[in-house]
Order: structure tokens, then sequence, then C-alpha cells
């Protein structure tokens, strides 16, 4: 019989499987779920900037001729992966990958694998130069033109260390110290999606643009 009680335990975890736990805290209960949106503003005030700089910038060029400087498709793509960013950090899934680890996990794939790809699709360094102040533009184009920072940008963006710091990040909040430091503290945690999803938006440049 004791040599049973391994292999019965073993059956008893694969067919009655408990949620495994992201961080300490109770899972939410499907009636609160409605009202638990995340609205912390270091998260909500960037979304929204961002959102409002692509619209601005995409208006402004439209102005100048349809489409021009930024396909309708392009800024669909961009819309789609803003939606998405939103669904992962700001809707009830936010919340609900706090205390699971299987929504905490889906939380991290949106980021990386659905939201980075559509933005990088959007192309949205264009409308960001034109939302803002045309002296700004002018500076901000010198600036990006200069030696370092274009041969910073194409060492960053070649296939090789686009792909290893995306790697990297991913490797290293895996490791037991820095993702037990993410249970602990939420600005922690933040700069682990703040990595992630950083990464895997140069990784995703690399992938469809290019050094450009």
């Amino acid at each position: 019989m004791r040599r049973r009680a391994p292999a019965l335990a073993l059956l008893l975890a694969v067919l009655f499987p408990l949620p495994v736990l992201a961080h300490e805290g109770r899972p939410l209960a499907p009636h609160d779920l409605a009202s638990a949106w995340s609205l912390e503003p270091g998260i909500v005030l960037p979304l929204l900037l961002s959102g409002w700089l692509y619209a601005r910038g995409v208006r402004r060029l439209w102005r100048a001729g349809a489409g021009r400087g930024i396909r309708r498709w392009e800024a669909g793509c961009y819309a789609a992966g803003w939606a998405t960013l939103a669904l992962a950090l700001v809707s009830p899934l936010h919340p609900l990958g706090e205390v699971l680890f299987s929504a905490h996990m889906v939380q991290h794939e949106l980021l990386m694998a659905v939201a980075a790809p559509l933005l990088v699709l959007g192309r949205p360094l264009i409308p960001f130069l034109w939302a803002v102040p045309i002296g700004w533009r002018r500076a901000l184009g010198r600036w990006a033109k200069g030696g370092a920072v274009r041969g910073g940008w194409r060492a960053l963006t070649a296939p090789f260390p686009a792909w290893l710091l995306h790697a990297a990040a991913l490797w290293l909040w895996h490791l037991p110290g820095p993702y037990q430091a993410t249970l602990r503290s939420d600005l922690v945690h933040t700069l682990q999606h703040a990595s992630f999803l950083g990464t895997a938006l140069l990784f995703w440049w690399t992938v469809v643009h290019g050094r450009e």
C-alpha cells in the first residue's frame, strides 16, 4: 500500500488539479470581474497618451492626403495592438493575473506575442513625430539622424542583438530570485512588464521593418 501511495497522489493531482497562484491572494469570483478594472495612473496615463499621439499624428498626416504616411490597415493594426495592451493591463485580466498563474501567463503572451507585433505593424514612430509641434519634430529628427543615435539603433535592431535582448528578458525574469521579487513588489512587477513589452517591440521591429 505504501508503494502505491505516490502513484495514487500523482493520479489525484492529475484528475483534480488546483489553481496555481501567481501572487498571494484570493482568486476573483465571477461576480467580481465586472468591477475589477485596474486603473493605475502609471499604466492608464501612458496608454492614453500613446493612443492620443498616434491618433493626432495620423489625422495630421491624412489631412495632407488620404493614407499619406500611414495606410489604413496600419492604423487598424495599431488600434488593435493598443486595445490588446488595454486588455492585458487594464481589464479584469490584470487583477486576475495577480492571483492565477494561468491568467498571469496569458497576460504576458498578450503583451509579447499579440500587442507588440500589432503595434510595430502600425509604424508608430511616424505618427508620434507628426503629433508634436513642428519645432519639436525638427529637433527630434536632427537628434535621430545623429551618428551615435543612428548607429546605436542599427546595432540594436540587428537580428541577433534584438533576439538576445528579448530572450534575456524572458530568462532573467523567470529565474527564482527576480520572479519572487515580482511577487513582493508592484514596482518590480511593472518593470517586468515594461521589459517584456519593450524588448518584444524591438524584436518585432527587427522582424517586420529590419534595420530601417
